[in-house]
């Protein structure tokens, strides 16, 4: 009769090894501590801007809906936030996706859900109050990660 244990050590910890990496891929993501008490997002400086130029399309689009719900314009709403939804997920990078912790990915993917939801209430007729109220509602992820989050410019050494 043959003894396997040392083969059963060696895949429990090459498993925890995975489970590490796991966990520091998809929890933890590329991190420091920040100088502000935020959590600094280590990123490079490609990466930084890719985040950055999303954040902005985020407001940019809020405003546009803010300004179109003022109108009762709900074919302007819907169609601003719809191209922010849920669709907009799908463009980013998986490396860039990996470096992002995993609280900061759930307010970014449940503020791109949300104009959706947004887009939806705006096809369905619902009044614009309403939706205004939604807007408002989706604003407080984005002052959430702000608080919580920083992106740092990474300088590398010469």
């Amino acid at each position: 009769m043959k003894h396997t244990t040392p083969h059963w050590i060696a895949i429990g910890i090459l498993g925890a090894v995975l489970i590490g990496i796991g966990v520091k891929f998809v929890v933890l993501g590329s991190t420091a501590k920040g100088d502000d008490g935020r959590t600094a997002v280590l990123l490079e400086p490609a990466e930084r801007q890719a985040v950055l130029g999303e954040m902005r399309i985020l407001l940019e689009t809020a405003q546009t809906i803010i300004e179109a719900l003022a109108q009762e314009d709900m074919e302007t709403v819907e169609t601003a936030a719809r191209q922010v939804g849920k669709a907009a997920i799908s463009t980013m990078d998986f490396r860039l996706r990996a470096k992002l912790p995993l609280e900061f990915k759930k307010l970014g993917f449940g503020t791109h859900y949300a104009f959706d939801d947004i887009a939806d209430m705006a096809a369905a007729g619902k009044p614009a109050r309403e939706i205004q109220l939604k807007v408002a509602e989706t604003m407080n992820n984005c002052i959430a990660c702000h608080a919580s989050y920083q992106l740092p410019v990474m300088r590398r050494n010469p």
